[in-house]
């Protein structure tokens, strides 16, 4: 709690908030992965074979889509971590 007042940003906020994001992106994701199963159970029993594609599709897209939110986070995280060690430099001259 202390990190959100710190007026001079010594302390990173993210950098413990991407580990949250991180957590909350898999609960649409999974929604979303087991909404398109279901629809394609469904349309397997109304005899579509849409219904094929559709139960395929959902867990490769379940993982590209945590893949790419891994991926960003991943970015912004290496982004403070640089920043960090530029300061530890910069301290020790």
């Amino acid at each position: 709690m202390g990190a959100l007042f710190d007026l001079s940003f010594d302390h990173m906020v993210t950098v413990r908030v991407v580990k949250i994001i991180y957590l909350l992106s898999l609960v649409p994701y999974t929604m979303l992965a087991l909404l398109l199963a279901g629809y394609g159970l469904d349309w397997l029993h109304r005899g579509s074979t849409w219904g094929y594609l559709l139960i395929l599709t959902a867990p490769f897209l379940w993982f590209l889509l945590l893949l790419v939110t891994r991926i960003v986070l991943e970015f912004v995280i290496n982004q403070f971590k640089i920043s960090e060690y530029l300061r530890a430099i910069k301290d020790k001259r």
